[in-house]
């Protein structure tokens, strides 16, 4: 929860890991007062490099305003654990991309990487771009935890200090009232053997959980059940300009009217917001939500 001024906002989120190989997490949010949503799809791919880890970010999400009816599509960026064996720190790097077919504009963020000698940490560049006129209309400096300054073609200038906004803690429901699914439910065992400092125990639950995972794998193939996420399903061609894509997304709104929540509806439109009714997925839906 949120207050601006007199109002309160709530942000839902749910996210579901959709598929193993290759390891697919889906994540859906939405804030109904401010009438906008999120619908994100991403797989990682690590690699070692010396004494770091880089995870790549691979896949796209897409934020729909819904009051102006504009979808704004972008990536990921990439990340990095640093100084592994010795005092772990964590970066972003690479370009991440924005674009809105609607209104022409695209934005392109570059996360920079600290130089091995000197440098900042956590520094970020941008540009915004009205591409029917060909029009740099805002560039953007600074560190993404700490202060960026924005530069407009107008000449005006606006300081955003990313360490002075507030936090807002999640809610979540306690374990006893979660799905047998749920993560927190499902590595219970698992989290309270690393709390212990019990790396073998630790070890051997993990090893149950997995195995146990298998033989539900090895059931569904032998019946030819082919696995089905509970809140997502994959689109088989991309709906912006009909192209098959090499990795569909993944879309929340096939989860909805899988849940008894309605179809797609016309345009950028998120039907939660819309205040449906519930007539079968409200249990499932709101045990996701976390409400």
């Amino acid at each position: 929860m949120a207050d601006d001024s007199s109002k309160n906002y709530k942000l839902r989120f749910v996210a579901e890991q959709v598929s193993h190989h290759p390891p697919i997490s889906c994540f859906y949010c939405e804030c109904k007062e401010k009438r906008l949503c999120v619908n994100t799809h991403v797989w990682t791919k690590s690699k070692f490099m010396g004494m770091s880890v880089g995870v790549s970010m691979i896949g796209e999400g897409v934020l729909r305003l819904l009051e102006h009816g504009e979808e704004y599509v972008f990536t990921l960026p990439s990340a990095y654990a640093r100084s592994i064996l010795t005092l772990p720190w964590v970066e972003l790097g690479g370009k991440v991309s924005i674009t809105c077919a609607k209104t022409g504009y695209s934005a392109t963020v570059i996360f920079h990487t600290k130089p091995f000698y000197g440098g900042k940490v956590h520094r970020v560049t941008a540009e915004v771009k009205h591409n029917p006129t060909n029009t740099i209309v805002c560039k953007a400096h600074g560190e993404w935890n700490g202060t960026l300054e924005f530069t407009y073609n107008n000449g005006e200038t606006k300081v955003i200090d990313t360490t002075t906004l507030p936090v807002y803690p999640k809610k979540i429901r306690p374990l006893e009232k979660q799905g047998p699914m749920e993560s927190r439910n499902l590595w219970r065992e698992v989290t309270r053997c690393l709390r212990l400092g019990d790396m073998e125990a630790a070890t051997e639950q993990k090893r149950r959980l997995e195995e146990k995972q298998r033989a539900e794998e090895r059931k569904r193939e032998n019946l030819r059940a082919p696995w089905r996420p509970k809140y997502f399903i994959q689109e088989v061609t991309r709906r912006r300009g009909g192209r098959a894509g090499p990795s569909p997304p993944w879309d929340w709104q096939g989860g909805r009217r899988r849940a008894g929540l309605g179809g797609r509806g016309g345009g950028p439109e998120c039907r939660p917001l819309s205040g449906a009714p519930l007539p079968v997925g409200k249990r499932a839906r709101a045990a996701a939500l976390g409400t």
